[in-house]
């Protein structure tokens, strides 16, 4: 009883009653990233499963071509070094410097912005000259993981856009400095789950 009235007169006392740890919001981005990283999982597990199973040695099947690696290493270095700038806002709207978030922010935009443009380019060229989700199992698969990622960027570069709003319109500050931790949560996981699907459509399929 000693610490309501505490806390009803004190602000400073409620927030010393405030329980310690992480919030709600980060726990329950945690579950969700918990479900995407898993259905992610089960796609290249299905992927692997069909290579083993059905291809042998000749994968890709039929007359598609190995994957080119030019615009993937492009695309991974693009959403790697994305994670280092909303790093450097994250710590700045945590100390107050909402010029930092800005900046970080609006820099973190910009690449996912480049990788979605680069992953269009790539495909543009597989659709019209090498392969279409129609034409097997591999086409359908890979462009089920990359643009079942790539819609994760899009969702990932739209809520950074809100907090840029926010930001901009002064909205955000060094007490709300969560939203941008917990958004960064979600933009390093996806940029850590391309690291694999990279690995598995990318770079294994040239061994």
């Amino acid at each position: 009883m000693t610490a309501l009235r505490a806390a009803a007169t004190d602000p400073a006392a409620a927030a010393r009653e405030v329980p310690a740890g992480r919030r709600p919001g980060w726990w329950g981005m945690v579950l969700a990233l918990v479900t995407d990283v898993a259905a992610f999982a089960a796609l290249l597990a299905a992927y692997f499963y069909i290579r083993f199973v059905t291809a042998g040695d000749n994968w890709p099947p039929g007359d598609i071509p190995e994957p080119k690696l030019l615009k993937a290493w492009i695309m991974t270095a693009l959403l790697l070094a994305s994670s280092a700038p909303l790093v450097f806002a994250d710590h700045g709207i945590k100390n107050g410097r909402r010029g930092r978030m800005l900046a970080g922010v609006g820099v973190t935009v910009l690449l996912g912005v480049a990788f979605l443009v680069v992953q269009g380019l790539e495909y543009r060229e597989k659709l019209t000259m090498e392969f279409t989700p129609q034409t097997n199992a591999y086409g359908s698969l890979f462009f089920a993981i990359t643009g079942f990622h790539g819609l994760h960027v899009i969702v990932g570069v739209l809520a950074l856009l809100v907090i840029l709003v926010a930001g901009l319109a002064g909205r955000i500050t060094h007490r709300h400095h969560a939203i941008v931790r917990i958004t960064g949560l979600y933009w390093h996981t996806v940029g850590a789950v391309w690291v694999f699907i990279f690995g598995s459509l990318y770079l294994a399929a040239q061994l």
